[in-house]
């Protein structure tokens, strides 16, 4: 509605004193208006108000009541069976963890499976500390100390002072178990100046927390570093009496480098190997710098033992033969696992009386030459020994005839009871290398391997190499009947059940390997040969997925790895 005094505005015509006074009244009444409106409009704010404070406390008690539903979903999701299952058995799934993890992930630090589990939750916690065993694995890597670094000599015992610490963190809650102890010294450590390693505080107290729990050791892998001092407190672990190691079973020992003469001590300080309970013994290849007969060790205790030869680099005229080897077996006749490894050929007389290991069931040897001596196997008595493994060495081999090979002679005396064989074909000739399958009629696994360079192989006079060729396959090849439902000649190795090859001495062709596997895999009437479980070819030429396929077309299921040449079935 239009004001009674719009014709007053915007002009300057003066109101007279009637029309003025009415004016006045209007902004009077107009003003209260106003308050009006701004008492309703605070009265609205204060209900707004109100209103808000009753959505943040509806808010607040939905939040509440939401966490209360969550922990009550989390009380019905927590019937999971990992949940149900009883301490007992949730042990044991820890245990079991340290069975299939990288060994590396064993050593001291935070990412051990025992850390990572004791840190999932409280009762996972409680539960791994007091499972012991979980922390059986002590093993313990020396860091490199590395000259130029910042700080170096700081930043290297203070890893040493953790490492000290966790040690004694783990052999307390390892309290009364048996414990594997592995010591490895990081194989680029540089010199140190004379004085720093044996006087190193950090250094002492990690050996001596380590030393303090021999009582409980049950095996050592001492792994040494030849560029420290011989006085460095890593030594010491060789020099602790057998009383303080009343439970250590097996030992090894191995190095980065060859050590010098002076840096192990002489064998009668070399303590930790005269126990009455050591039963397993391994020497790497660049530890011994004196006779191995020499050692304080109670041979006829050992159950296992490996020995990798000596350091040629300061040994001298000190070399690992097929005759020391008669000679550690006399002393060692409760043998039952062996490897070796042959530095030089030898003669061995014809004169001698044979050995007995009537324990012995798996023989590794690593001829020097390729070739195992003539008279060596007469030498032994062998009546348990199951597996056997020839294994290529770095030397060059004269070609050999079955008359002069010392590998078919020891096939003559024991190959009717060996099951699993390893050894190199490429050394022998083709009839040395038949009539030596032909020996074999109980082996189930037969690997043969050759040299990765045939130059190797000194052939001499008319003499050829064996080759993995097609006719040496069809030999392991059964023949069938018109009908394929008998066999009508038995093949060599007739209990051949995974036969891996290698290496540059030729393979079969694709049609003779189809040939083989399939026949190996037909199921006959009576069958007298094992059914084929495995095939691996490393030096196989032709495409992997055409053989696979061939061997489909033939009605063979197989699973294939390319990579690797292998071929599995059912």
């Amino acid at each position: 509605m239009p004001s009674r005094f719009a014709h007053y505005l915007n002009t300057n015509h003066l109101p007279s004193d009637e029309y003025t006074l009415a004016i006045r009244d209007a902004i009077r009444n107009g003003k209260k208006v106003l308050n009006d409106i701004d008492q309703e409009t605070y009265e609205i704010e204060q209900r707004m108000e109100e209103l808000r404070q009753e959505l943040r406390s509806l808010a607040e008690r939905r939040e509440a009541q939401e966490r209360e539903v969550d922990e009550y979903v989390a009380i019905l999701q927590s019937q999971s069976p990992i949940k149900h299952v009883n301490d007992d058995i949730l042990a044991s799934v820890f245990l079991s963890v340290l069975d299939v993890v990288n060994d590396r992930n064993l050593k001291l630090s935070p990412k051990h499976p025992a850390v990572v589990i004791s840190h999932v939750c409280q009762r996972w916690r409680e539960l791994a500390l007091s499972t012991k065993l979980l922390w059986r694995h002590l093993h313990i890597e020396i860091p490199a100390y590395h000259p130029g670094f910042p700080s170096p000599g700081h930043t290297w015992k203070g890893k040493l002072s953790k490492l000290a610490k966790m040690a004694e963190v783990w052999i307390s809650r390892s309290y009364g178990c048996p414990l594997s102890v592995k010591v490895h010294e990081e194989p680029l450590m540089c010199r140190l100046a004379d004085a720093s390693v044996p006087e190193c505080i950090d250094f002492h107290k990690l050996i001596e927390q380590i030393c303090s729990s021999s009582p409980r050791w049950k095996d050592l892998d001492l792994k040494i570093s030849p560029k420290w001092s011989p006085k460095t407190p890593t030594m010491c672990l060789l020099t602790i009496l057998p009383q303080d190691t009343p439970a250590l079973t097996k030992v090894k020992v191995d190095s980065s480098f060859p050590l010098k003469t002076s840096q192990l001590e002489s064998p009668p300080n070399q303590k930790i190997f005269s126990g009455s309970a050591l039963r397993s013994l391994e020497i790497g290849s660049l530890i011994l710098t004196h006779d191995i007969l020499r050692m304080p060790v109670i041979w006829s205790n050992l159950k296992h033992l490996v020995f990798e030869g000596y350091p040629a680099t300061y040994a001298g005229s000190l070399y690992f033969d097929a005759l020391q080897a008669l000679a550690l077996f006399k002393e060692c006749h409760n043998l039952v696992t062996c490897y070796l490894a042959f530095q030089k050929e030898v003669t061995i007389p014809t004169d001698r009386a044979p050995i007995a290991l009537r324990r012995l069931e798996e023989l590794s040897l690593l001829p020097f030459a390729f070739h195992l001596p003539k008279g060596f196997a007469t030498s032994l008595i062998l009546p348990s020994l199951r597996t056997f493994k020839c294994i290529t060495g770095p030397g060059k081999c004269l070609l050999r005839g079955h008359q002069e090979s010392g590998l078919f002679e020891f096939f003559e005396c024991f190959g009717s009871t060996l099951e699993d064989v390893t050894f190199c074909y490429t050394s022998l000739t083709y009839t040395a290398l038949h009539r030596s399958l032909r020996l074999l009629p109980n082996v189930t696994s037969l690997q043969l391997d050759s040299p990765l360079y045939r130059t190797n192989i000194v052939e001499t006079g008319r003499l050829i190499t064996a080759s993995l060729d097609t006719d040496t396959l069809m030999l392991l090849t059964p023949q069938f009947n018109a009908e394929g439902t008998a066999i009508t000649r038995l093949p060599l190795c007739p209990s051949l059940e995974v036969l891996r090859f290698s290496g540059g001495g030729g393979g079969p062709s694709k049609d003779a390997l189809v040939d083989f596997i399939a026949a190996r895999r037909r199921v006959v009437d009576n069958q007298p040969t094992r059914r084929l479980r495995e095939v691996q070819g490393n030096s196989i030429t032709f495409s992997t997925t055409d053989l696979g396929q061939a061997l489909r077309n033939r009605g063979v299921d197989t699973t294939v790895s390319s990579l690797w040449g292998r071929y599995r079935f059912s």
